[in-house]
């Protein structure tokens, strides 16, 4: 069973568990199923996964903001085809400061999207008041002569 039918099937647990799913139980599903085909592919695709993670936990303290940054960044290759890691303090200097500030920017505006959805789903109603602009620009004008 390959991922796309696995990500298929799990329309299934969702409408059997409800909207609180936990990690365990999507192990347990796929499992039941039999989506992991053999147990080298998954002990490789285990380790591949620690190795991101571990790297995704590398940082340094960046002085010129104030802030600790993830010190390896992922990059794809396009010729390869592949994605490959770049350590950001080996980069030149003006280089590493557009990528913090940029990452710096756009980690405030997904914090920024975080709250508001949680803010939707706790029922705040906010997306609903900038849906409204939405449907006055698509609505056709009227003159009055």
């Amino acid at each position: 069973m390959g991922p796309a039918e696995i990500v298929a099937s799990l329309k299934e647990l969702c409408e059997e568990k409800g909207p609180r799913l936990v990690t365990e139980q999507i192990v347990d599903w796929i499992e039941t199923i039999g989506g992991y085909e053999s147990e080298a592919e998954l002990i490789a695709f285990a380790k591949k996964m620690k190795a991101r993670q571990y790297a995704r936990l590398l940082e340094y303290d960046d002085e010129r903001v104030g802030r600790r940054i993830k010190q390896l960044w992922s990059f794809r290759d396009k010729r390869r085809n592949r994605r490959y890691y770049t350590d950001i303090l080996q980069m030149s200097e003006d280089r590493r400061n557009r990528l913090v500030d940029e990452y710096i920017r756009f980690a405030g505006q997904l914090k920024t999207v975080r709250k508001a959805m949680a803010d939707s789903l706790a029922g705040q109603g906010f997306f609903e008041f900038y849906g409204d602009d939405l449907e006055e620009a698509e609505e056709p004008a009227t003159s009055e002569v």
